[in-house]
């Protein structure tokens, strides 16, 4: 039993970090500026990397397209990881109304 309350504070934690970065991030001047940034660097790169003969400078922009992309989806890769917790909360605080499937009993050989 201590095991199961010790992994519903992690996941009570979990949604309370997630509440905090998603809210902060919706109201902050700051990180509109830096998306706006980020959209912007994309945008030079998508409209430059074909221009790029160098096999180097192209993985570097690969690379760079990469770090901009995975910072444009923060907060959406947060929302995600929220709703995630939040559900496994739901399962741990319900447990008689998640019903587990017998896969046994679904499939019939006739």
């Amino acid at each position: 039993m201590v095991e199961v309350n010790d992994y519903r504070d992690k996941v009570v934690r979990r949604i309370e970090e997630c509440q905090i970065v998603v809210n902060e991030l919706e109201q902050s001047p700051a990180w509109k500026v830096i998306i706006k940034d980020l959209e912007r660097q994309r945008e030079l790169i998508d409209n430059h990397w074909h221009l790029v003969t160098d096999d180097e400078k192209l993985q570097e922009f690969r690379v760079t397209k990469f770090a901009v992309m995975q910072l444009l989806n923060l907060k959406k890769s947060y929302e995600e990881d929220l709703k995630t917790a939040q559900e496994e909360l739901k399962k741990l605080d319900n447990p008689e109304e998640e019903v587990m499937k017998d896969y046994d009993l679904e499939t019939k050989v006739e």
